[in-house]
């Protein structure tokens, strides 16, 4: 990835295990959205094993656990702005807005072309 390392993005993999896993074409459309965003992406949250997922009180079908999902920290709405326009030009889909951060989802197994704001 141009943009994310698992050495530098200490979230990208799983903080409990170290596992680490994206789906390819959920990692190229990531770099292009961080490009065309033209903004840091400063990961929340990226891969995540089962245990990880409950720790947190991630969904049992979390795209987290499937390398398909990725967590954007974005505090303010210009980076909320910046995260989703440079998503939904990358081909990303399947967007949940935070209230400070923003949820990033390939899996083309749920639904798709959707923006939820989550409280």
């Amino acid at each position: 990835m141009k943009y994310f390392s698992v050495e530098t993005d200490k979230f990208l993999a799983c903080p409990c295990c170290g596992k680490f896993f994206m789906d390819g074409e959920f990692q190229i459309k990531l770099d292009n959205a961080r490009e065309l965003a033209r903004i840091p992406f400063h990961v929340n949250s990226g891969f995540r094993c089962p245990v990880h997922n409950l720790k947190v009180g991630g969904s049992p079908t979390s795209s987290h656990l499937k390398g398909y999902a990725m967590d954007i920290q974005a505090k303010t709405d210009f980076y909320k702005y910046r995260i989703i326009m440079g998503a939904i030009m990358a081909g990303i889909k399947r967007i949940l807005v935070y209230p400070t951060f923003v949820h990033l989802d390939g899996n083309p197994n749920k639904t798709q072309e959707i923006i939820t704001i989550m409280e």
